[in-house]
């Protein structure tokens, strides 16, 4: 069955877990989205099934603004695939609203928006004995969180895994960790955060935080 792209006006930002349906539909009618939590621009999956055969369907972002339309298939079923719009938020969560309709049937389905984000405090101290605590969103449930320490050469030192997420963002929050787990030296270091276990300068998603290391005032 070939999947037909909702169209990209507001651009839509998808799925929450299961199958949903609205108080306007009937009982068969209902929608997936996957995945649930989305970051500007990311793609994701509705189906459907219960609608009305060989109907056309329309898809509206929290009941307004107009995502897309396309064909219900001879079995009552919805498949297409379409992209999430872009988020502007720059810190937690947005829910939103995604509804169905083909003039028979309304359900919707609410889905998660999320920034890339990664942080630690406090960001002052003496780094041999600083312990901070992490706060990550965005990488997605059930991830390793890892933190790759290059050097002020840009040379892989240490790599560090600070916890597993949480919820369909992927969200992690730490106790005091030790900031520098190793022998340090003084100057800019880069910190990439991400979710991969082996340090790759072009792993997606990926943060980069810098930290300057500064010899004592003597």
């Amino acid at each position: 069955m070939r999947r037909l792209p909702l169209a990209a006006l507001a651009l839509l930002a998808l799925p929450a877990t299961g199958f949903a349906s609205g108080a306007a539909a009937s009982a068969a009618a209902r929608i997936r989205l996957a995945p649930a939590c989305y970051q500007s621009s990311q793609s994701g999956l509705l189906t459907g099934a219960g609608f009305t055969p060989s109907a056309t369907w329309v898809a509206r972002l929290n009941h307004r603004h107009r995502l897309g339309t396309g064909h219900v298939d001879a079995h009552g079923k919805v498949d297409a695939r379409f992209t999430a719009p872009v988020y502007h938020g720059t810190s937690g969560l947005s829910t939103q609203t995604l509804t169905v309709g083909d003039g028979r049937h309304t359900v919707s389905v609410r889905f998660q928006m999320t920034p890339l984000t990664a942080s630690f405090s406090p960001r002052t101290g003496n780094p041999a004995t600083l312990r901070v605590r992490w706060r990550v969103l965005g990488l997605g449930a059930q991830h390793g969180v890892y933190v790759h320490y290059l050097d002020p050469q840009g040379v892989l030192r240490h790599t560090l895994r600070i916890g597993t997420t949480r919820g369909a963002c992927g969200t992690l929050k730490t106790g005091p960790i030790a900031l520098f787990p190793f022998a340090y030296t003084f100057g800019r270091w880069t910190f990439q955060v991400d979710a991969s276990r082996r340090y790759r300068v072009a792993t997606v998603p990926r943060l980069l935080i810098q930290f300057d290391v500064k010899k004592p005032a003597s």
